[in-house]
């Protein structure tokens, strides 16, 4: 049976002082027009109420001692008593996992009327929960347990961790290495071929071509040649030492007046011009494109943006119709 003197969390010794100011504090607290209709608080405050219609009058109170409805021990079934929540028991059945695992949790709560697991919601005070893994990649899995007193209005928590055994890594964002180290051996240990690094950052380079027997050098590549393909890097580097003397030679042009200092700027800057334009081409070469596709840059605007994404864009992997691949890749 109900505990009156529990319901609205004072002793048997409580005066009516006591009991009076118990009531205004939780009919304040849970009277049905400041909980937006809850059912259960609803139920809760019907019980703080009847508890204080007996308690509050002295004739009552005597009968209601004298019947001996107070007992030490709160029957099954009962509503919480207004005490700290407590939890008695919250454990997996497992400390890792990987995905497609079958997990077991299991939870004992006490003086909690309400239970709440992250991430599946209210639960029961006292219960086990069956659950399987699906499309989980993270690190770890944090389930936490939070068990609510409404009565005395505390809280508690209690997180379970679960490692995941297999983490998804995703390799996408690491860039393939420009150099890769190559080691042959050969059936005849007598015949043992070093290969040498098919690209070059100077001005001039050669590629290999692998045949079953030996490496076969072929020149493809010059610097005032539009034979060949050339990488980004090469590229970059070639464009960035042309542009320094051209752009002198454009401070000149501007800043003198000495037709013979303006003659040879102006001499300096096409030769630049035409040096970039060959690098340009060349790195057309690299990512499988005709070197016509280099009038585009004579359009203005929609020139500058394709180069850039010239520069950006890496080379194709293994031999074209231009060359082979400069970064010795099949």
């Amino acid at each position: 049976m109900t505990n009156h003197y529990e319901t609205l969390g004072l002793k048997a010794t409580a005066s009516q002082e006591d009991i009076e100011d118990a009531y205004q504090k939780l009919s304040k607290k849970f009277h049905p027009d400041n909980n937006d209709g809850d059912e259960y608080l609803s139920d809760l405050f019907r019980n703080i109420k009847e508890a204080y219609e007996i308690l509050s009058d002295e004739n009552k109170k005597k009968e209601y001692d004298n019947r001996k409805h107070i007992k030490k021990t709160e029957p099954v079934g009962e509503k919480p008593k207004s005490e700290a929540p407590e939890i008695l028991l919250f454990k997996s059945d497992k400390e890792t996992f990987i995905e497609g695992d079958t997990i077991e949790l299991k939870w004992e709560t006490q003086n909690a009327d309400k239970v709440f697991i992250k991430p599946f919601g209210e639960l029961k005070a006292n219960g086990s929960k069956i659950f399987k893994l699906k499309n989980f990649n993270k690190p770890e899995l944090k389930i936490r347990l939070d068990a609510f007193n409404s009565i005395s209005d505390k809280k508690i928590s209690r997180t379970v961790i679960l490692k995941n055994e297999v983490a998804e890594v995703d390799f996408s964002e690491f860039e393939e290495e420009d150099q890769v180290e190559e080691y042959r051996t050969e059936e005849n240990e007598q015949l043992q071929i070093e290969r040498e690094p098919i690209y070059s950052n100077s001005f001039t380079g050669t590629a290999a071509v692998e045949n079953d027997n030996a490496m076969v050098a072929k020149s493809e590549e010059s610097f005032f040649s539009t034979s060949g393909r050339l990488r980004r890097s090469s590229y970059l580097g070639r464009a960035i030492l042309l542009g320094i003397p051209a752009g002198i030679s454009a401070v000149i042009i501007q800043e003198t007046y000495d037709d013979t200092a303006i003659g040879l700027s102006a001499m300096v800057m096409i030769l630049c011009s035409i040096l970039i334009f060959i690098q340009f081409i060349k790195r057309l070469h690299d990512i499988n494109l005709s070197g016509w596709f280099s009038l585009i840059n004579f359009i203005p605007y929609i020139g500058a943006l394709f180069g850039l994404i010239v520069l950006f864009i890496d080379s194709s992997r293994g031999s074209n119709k231009y060359g082979s691949d400069p970064k010795n890749r099949i």
